[in-house]
């Protein structure tokens, strides 16, 4: 039993025994076979050393050609994302140039055309006052009709037309749109499509298109005219001026006036609230599409007769009305010969006013031009003669300067000489 503990305990305890036999060993340092085993130790370590070195010099090179190969295929990379890039931007360009040739010839077609007329059918629903029985509002129906001027303004007339008619799809559409802002006095504004509280609208070129020009002006009620947001901004909303609205001439496309539907408008006027503009009535396009010139002629004739009435009378609502001499009637005559004297006229007069509006400006321009040069000499002057100023109050001021050092030499002089006397006689005394 004694012989198997001590057995085991010898057994367990073995590489200590050796440990402790190993280190109670004496070295001795003149022995050869330590100098030998220090020489193959500091060899061994050396191959080792030698051996790492050769490993990180080869990782590095390694690690090197690799950044190398992604630096080359990032750099082939870029260069085919390059002439990619390149390539996009000239077939968009190409792509772009092609657009604008083929929108410029579509446009000199749309000139030659007619201007075209369309019609917006207009349903409002009553308001019942119990309080005011006198002021509520009775439902009524009626039709606008616009003549678009498509021979100035053909991309925006274009955009109108196409939304009227429902050409470019169901969702580009004013059927079932309603006015949701209208302003006693000054506009009635409808067109948002998409949302339909005046936030949004899309047009049949997009979200946005540019401002095409500002040829015509808001001149009296019944100008038709695209909302926007601020420059180059049109989309679908558009409004109806109630009066002559001068100060949004060169902000806002005019592109159509009204030729029929005076008195509905009269009515849509009159169910809006003056600051924000809520309607009173949900007024509604129930209808909307073009109509032929010739149609219009068969159209109830009551709006154009009170029209006229107004302007003999000089009666407006709330603003100049529609003059006789500048509304449309179709089918007046047949003679296409007349149509064309006509037509004539009218791009005369519209030259003769450019050339006069052209002249006029340019008259400014010149005198701007000679105020400006005047005021320039003006300050040029004025510079010069404060110099001037200056410059003899600094002789002045010199000149003073003198005089006041001579004043007081000569009285040192009297002074010392005065001194000089007193002591003589002094002396003498």
């Amino acid at each position: 039993m004694l012989f198997s503990r001590i057995k085991k305990r010898v057994k367990k305890k073995k590489w200590e025994i050796e440990t402790e036999e190993t280190q109670e060993k004496e070295v001795n340092p003149d022995d050869e076979s330590y100098a030998k085993m220090l020489k193959e130790i500091d060899e061994q370590n050396r191959r080792e050393s030698e051996e790492e070195a050769k490993k990180t010099a080869e990782r590095e090179r390694m690690e090197r050609e690799e950044a190398e190969k992604k630096q080359q295929e990032a750099e082939k990379k870029a260069k085919e994302a390059a002439e990619k890039k390149k390539r996009q931007e000239r077939e968009q360009r190409a792509k772009e140039e092609r657009e604008r040739r083929d929108f410029e010839k579509q446009l000199e077609s749309f000139k030659k055309l007619p201007n075209p007329a369309v019609y917006l059918d207009i349903e409002a629903e009553g308001e019942n006052d119990p309080l005011r029985p006198a002021a509520s509002l009775k439902p009524f129906r009626g039709r606008l009709v616009f003549e678009l001027f498509r021979d100035v303004c053909p991309m925006t007339s274009e955009n109108f037309r196409k939304l009227c008619t429902g050409e470019a799809g169901k969702h580009l559409h004013f059927k079932g749109n309603i006015f949701h802002r209208i302003i006693p006095g000054f506009m009635a504004q409808a067109g948002d499509i998409t949302h339909g509280d005046g936030t949004g609208g899309m047009s049949i070129y997009g979200p946005k298109f540019l401002d095409e020009n500002f040829y015509h002006k808001h001149k009296w009620p019944g100008m038709l005219s695209m909302a926007n947001s601020g420059p180059d901004s049109n989309g679908s909303q558009f409004y109806i001026t109630l009066k002559k609205c001068s100060w949004l001439d060169g902000k806002h496309v005019v592109f159509g006036q009204i030729k029929d539907g005076i008195s509905i408008l009269q009515k849509i006027g009159k169910a809006g609230t003056k600051g924000d503009g809520d309607p009173k009535q949900k007024i509604t396009i129930v209808d909307c599409g073009e109509i032929a010139r010739e149609a219009v002629e068969s159209l109830r004739n009551e709006d154009r007769k009170k029209a006229r009435r107004m302007a003999r009378e000089g009666v407006n609502m709330s603003g100049s009305p529609i003059r006789e001499s500048d509304r449309w009637n179709p089918g007046a005559t047949t003679n296409p010969d007349l149509d064309n004297r006509r037509d004539r006229d009218r791009d005369r007069r519209r030259d003769k006013n450019r050339d006069r509006d052209r002249d006029r400006d340019r008259d400014r321009e010149r005198d701007r031009d000679r105020e400006r040069d005047r005021s320039r000499e003006r300050s040029r002057r004025r510079r010069s003669r404060d110099r001037d100023r200056e410059r003899d109050r600094d002789r002045e001021r010199k000149r003073s300067g003198e005089r006041d050092r001579d004043r007081d030499s000569y009285r040192d002089k009297d002074r010392d000489r005065d001194r000089r006397r007193r002591r003589r006689r002094s002396r003498s005394n």
